[in-house]
């Protein structure tokens, strides 16, 4: 078994013996470091250490702020460009959708490997908003291919859905932070 330590003053765990002067984190001295004892077994370690849900969840998050910088940009664009930008956020469009079905699979698995069970507060209202995300971006994509992106109201639905799709965004980012450390143990 390995020994562990964690920084009083910011919380990195590391083994015991890396550490020589000053947390590489914060940069208090080497004193401020405490036994610590993981209570997590090894097994879900290791599935919680590979980030999935974490990294997959980036991809929608930069999906809809650039379908919302492009969608912008669309009402300043020259002419020539406007064909390369409708194109560009259809390509973008499907790509949102697909991704958040993937964030939102990585989030079940993690889900349940964090707390055994998807049904607390926190996760609960992390479906909601993630499935309310998915439908505005199967929204986001159902206009995209069925209306003319070239006509003014249409990118102003557009970039009103691209607007909501930033905010479900940002608030599961939110409440993902407040979760960022919490975990059964065993």
């Amino acid at each position: 078994m390995v020994n562990l330590i964690r920084c009083k003053a910011c919380g990195y765990v590391t083994r015991e013996g890396k550490i020589k002067d000053v947390c590489p984190a914060c940069g208090v001295p080497a004193k401020m470091f405490e036994s610590y004892t993981d209570t997590v077994t090894e097994k879900r370690r290791k599935i919680l250490r590979l980030h999935i849900h974490p990294i997959i969840v980036h991809f929608p998050q930069s999906f809809a702020f650039t379908l919302f910088v492009l969608a912008g940009l669309s009402f300043v664009a020259p002419p020539q460009i406007s064909g390369i930008l409708n194109c560009t956020m259809r390509v973008i469009s499907s790509a949102l959708s697909f991704s958040l079905i993937l964030a939102l699979l990585t989030g079940l698995v993690d889900g349940k490997t964090r707390f055994r069970r998807v049904t607390t507060p926190f996760l609960k209202k992390k479906i909601i908003f993630g499935l309310s995300f998915l439908f505005t971006s199967i929204l986001i994509a159902a206009v995209a291919f069925t209306l003319r992106l070239s006509s003014v109201p249409v990118m102003a639905l557009f970039t009103m859905l691209t607007i909501i799709a930033v905010g479900f965004s940002i608030a599961l980012g939110l409440i993902g932070d407040e979760l960022m450390e919490a975990k059964l143990p065993g």
